[in-house]
């Protein structure tokens, strides 16, 4: 399959984004001390009081995250350097993460503290859950160490781990690079927020296409997830947060999982079984309720998403130059993140999200300029077919007939003359006002018909009539569309045939659709169809209903059929 020079484009930038992040976010290994970790619970003193300092037989034990996720009470957590400090060695940071308060002792000597450590929920004081804390120079040879007195009261959601960990690095590392990734990700989402914008400003006062309210709720949970993400790293919070900042981060995840596919099976007009539908997201939310750890829940839903959007973009048919750059990113994605799992949850995937909304919003607002400049020239041509219809409703070969009968009618039958006289008045008055108007109600329409056919009856003595079978008639139509019918069924069946064969006009409406069946005689004509009215009746619906709109006429039996099919939010 050859990839086009679009498709390329959004790899390279996509592939550029995540270079950029992984390179920015990993650290210098060769900097960063990484200590290994004990734990112990606290014992309290005679008095009560919380201690100062580990007892000697205190009951240390290598640090189980998953253990110390349940301690609640105050509890020891002790982290010593596996290589020998730097003497002297200045400009080093500590950064210490822990869902709970805590008072921190560097090499016996205290740092500030992260809250109040407390026996009760009543005395504690929720800590944050990173810290970050220069530290003093190493007094000796000897290995570092870190000794914590902490209590987790606040823990209102019970997660599997704890993930407590302690880091040394040069400050600068912890205090400047650490914000260099997010960098990144403001610009991404910058990005997304200013197309987002442009496809808000580019759709003001047009018809919605296809999906655009479900792109518009996939870009905004687009601009929500890096800000969700990135609240930790760069605002931070107390540790009690963390429970339902986790739960924010999976419900956006599940969101963006619903969406992307719903949004591509909409878009390109794909029909999905009604058992998919319902079995998709019921695995949805199988994976977010039963499969242990967020980070997995979320990896597993949003590789779900990218499968099932891939398989969707692969039974679209044409449309390349859209399908193949969202394709390519969803497979690249979904790629990514089978060797990066969790860490792809990280970064690279609102890159991706970032870059994919990008991409929708701006090849969707470029329908949309596309869809203005065929609206201009079909109201164009609408405006032009309009003034001949106008031209053709008061021809002067058919208004001189007219007149000719009228006279005749005002020697033999003066009553039908007067009545004559009236329709003439009322059919013109409604052709002019029709003709300035962008839509009519159908009632409007019928009048304008019924007016028609009582001057065509009354000059030519024979009765024709409309009958109409409606339970809705609440529908807006282009002025004259039903007008074109009928008259395209006298001049080619005939006034004594459509005498004999009354018009019959059928309204249905199923929720949004709306069906109107308009039956007259058959006529003989073998040009019938192919003329003015029949392309202004199209013009002009193509003008109303750009995307929603179907037109059809040909013989059904012993009838002339025209058939006009409206998806519209009346």
């Amino acid at each position: 399959m050859q990839i086009s020079r679009t498709t390329l484009a959004v790899l390279v930038v996509w592939l550029a984004a995540v270079a950029a992040w992984l390179v920015v976010a990993k650290p210098d290994m060769k900097t960063v001390q990484i200590l290994a970790g004990e734990m112990a619970p606290a014992t309290m003193s005679a008095d009560g009081e919380l201690p100062q300092r580990p007892p000697a037989d205190a009951d240390w034990r290598p640090l189980d995250q998953r253990v110390l996720a349940g301690w609640r009470d105050p509890y020891w957590l002790r982290w010593r350097s596996t290589a020998p400090a730097v003497q002297g060695g200045a400009d080093r940071a500590l950064r210490f993460s822990l869902r709970g308060a805590s008072r921190l002792y560097w090499n016996g000597r205290p740092l500030a503290g992260n809250g109040i450590v407390g026996r009760t929920v009543a005395e504690e004081r929720p800590g944050r859950l990173d810290i970050v804390r220069v530290l003093p120079p190493s007094a000796g040879a000897g290995t570092d160490e870190l000794v914590v007195l902490a209590s987790s009261q606040h823990q209102g959601l019970r997660l599997l781990s704890a993930d407590a960990f302690a880091v040394v690095a040069p400050a600068e590392l912890l205090y400047g690079q650490a914000m260099l990734p997010w960098l990144i990700a403001a610009f991404a989402t910058g990005a997304l927020a200013a197309a987002y914008l442009y496809f808000l400003a580019v759709q003001r006062g047009r018809r919605r296409r296809p999906g655009a309210r479900l792109l518009l709720a996939l870009c905004a949970v687009g601009l929500a997830l890096p800000m969700v993400e990135g609240w930790r790293a760069l605002v931070g919070y107390a540790y009690p947060w963390h429970g339902p900042r986790l739960f924010v981060l999976l419900g956006l995840h599940m969101a963006a999982a619903m969406l992307l596919p719903a949004y591509l099976a909409r878009h390109f007009g794909l029909s999905v079984p009604m058992g998919v539908r319902i079995a998709y997201p019921a695995t949805l939310v199988a994976v977010a309720a039963f499969m242990p750890g967020f980070d997995a829940r979320s990896a597993a839903v949003l590789l779900l998403s990218l499968l099932a959007s891939a398989g969707l973009l692969l039974r679209v048919q044409g449309a390349q130059e859209e399908r193949g750059p969202i394709l390519a990113l969803v497979l690249a994605g979904a790629l990514a993140m089978a060797v990066a799992h969790s860490a792809f949850l990280d970064g690279p995937y609102f890159l991706l999200l970032a870059i994919l909304m990008g991409f929708l919003l701006l090849r969707h607002a470029a329908h949309l300029r596309a869809l203005d400049r065929h609206n201009a020239k079909l109201r164009e041509e609408r405006a032009q077919l309009s003034l001949q219809l106008l031209q053709r409703g008061i021809h002067p070969h058919w208004l001189m007939n007219t007149l000719t009968c009228l006279q005749e009618l005002i020697e033999q039958a003066p009553p039908r003359a007067s009545r004559l006289v009236e329709s003439l008045a009322e059919q013109f008055d409604r052709l002019r006002d029709s003709s300035t108007r962008q839509s009519v109600s159908l009632e409007d329409e019928l009048a304008l018909c019924r007016s028609h056919l009582d001057i065509v009856g009354l000059a030519s003595d024979h009765p024709l009539s409309l009958q109409v079978e409606a339970d809705d008639t609440r529908l807006s139509l282009p002025p004259g569309i039903l007008h074109a019918q009928i008259e395209n069924a006298l001049t080619h069946a005939g006034t004594g045939a459509c005498a004999q064969h009354p018009f019959r006009l059928r309204v249905r409406r199923d929720n949004d659709r709306w069906t109107l069946e308009l039956r007259s005689a058959r006529g003989s004509a073998p040009h019938r169809g192919r003329g003015t009215g029949t392309r202004y009746i199209e013009a002009s619906l193509a003008t109303a209903y750009p995307d929603g709109w179907r037109f059809v006429q040909g013989v059904d039996g012993a009838d002339w059929c025209g058939r006009i099919e409206l998806t519209c939010a009346s």
